[in-house]
């Protein structure tokens, strides 16, 4: 991570208050999946922390909603690792492997499938629990995003493709993982958003202004390993390429874009109680949306900004133990 970053959100830290006992628990569950084989394995997961990055991003969680929130977060860096080594390069593997992840949307997979695939499956059937057809509908369009989302960074990938920076966030607002993340917190908070509010595009503005919060900071922390392993698609070496400027300029320029989106996130958070108004909600659905807001969009930023500084993640030193 570069070093002389500064990076303040105007929201509370948060964590859940349930977080020491699920950190000391959350092994159980890829173990359970054998997705932990070795004991330097566990430690790298450990070492990571990311109990505590699901502790943040749904401070409100306790007990097994926590637990769910800890598993995603397990699982979404045991599958994404693979891909900074050879399966991100084989197209192929890759195909196949998010075909099989798509699948277990709609059908429990065979006994004999990956590990991954059947821990996405378990992760999959908790998180519906509960849950209206609506909610699992759009829950899944989003997973769906995601997956497609590495078939296509596999082939940029595989032909050397440099993306602009509009490309290149249109792309990680996907693969970022965001959106099935803030899917999960009105799961956890056993509430849904109505539709209406959902889909404005007021409150649309508003997810993706945070999936690209998150895919900046991503990209400030994580620059240096990314050009280590020939990543040409980081907004840091993206804005170097196309501004032809130095690293420390081209952090500085990232750095701005993130807080201007946390600016016009802050815009848009003033005018929900006049948007509640307009689309005539219920007190019970403006509730809702004001938790969506609160526990879920902002969480999801700030949370990943304080489990990166903290977790260790993106240090130098660390880099042997920690998933890449």
């Amino acid at each position: 991570m570069p070093r002389g970053i500064d990076l303040h959100y105007p929201f509370p830290s948060r964590i859940s208050p349930d977080y020491e006992r699920a950190r000391s628990a959350h092994l159980r569950w890829p173990r359970r999946f054998e997705l932990l084989e070795t004991v330097w394995a566990a430690e790298r997961h450990t070492r990571a922390d990311y109990a505590g990055l699901a502790a943040r991003f749904y401070p409100t969680a306790v007990g097994a909603d926590l637990d769910l929130g800890v598993d995603l977060m397990s699982w979404y860096f045991l599958f994404d690792d693979p891909f900074d080594g050879p399966l991100g390069e084989d197209l192929h593997q890759v195909r196949r492997l998010t075909r099989a992840m798509v699948h277990a949307l709609d059908r429990d997979p065979e006994p004999s499938a990956e590990p991954i695939v059947r821990a996405f499956a378990d992760l999959w059937e908790r998180s519906c629990a509960g849950m209206s057809r609506t909610w699992r509908y759009r829950a899944a369009g989003h997973w769906r995003a995601y997956f497609s989302g590495y078939v296509t960074e596999a082939e940029h990938r595989i032909h050397g493709v440099r993306l602009s920076a509009d490309g290149h966030l249109r792309l990680r607002r996907d693969t970022i993982g965001v959106q099935p993340t803030i899917d999960l917190a009105e799961r956890l908070g056993h509430y849904e958003v109505a539709s209406r509010v959902f889909f404005s595009e007021h409150l649309t503005a508003m997810r993706l202004i945070a999936a690209e919060v998150d895919t900046l900071h991503n990209d400030v922390c994580s620059v240096e390993k990314e050009e280590a392993i020939g990543d040409l698609n980081n907004m840091v070496l993206i804005v170097e390429r196309e501004q032809g400027c130095d690293r420390p300029t081209s952090v500085a320029v990232v750095s701005w874009m993130l807080r201007e989106r946390v600016e016009r996130f802050l815009a848009l958070e003033s005018g929900i109680p006049a948007l509640c108004s307009e689309l005539r909600l219920s007190p019970a659905q403006r509730h809702d949306v004001d938790r969506y807001v609160a526990d879920a969009l902002r969480t999801v930023m700030r949370g990943d900004l304080d489990w990166a500084e903290q977790s260790g993640r993106y240090d130098a030193e660390q880099s042997a133990l920690l998933p890449d």
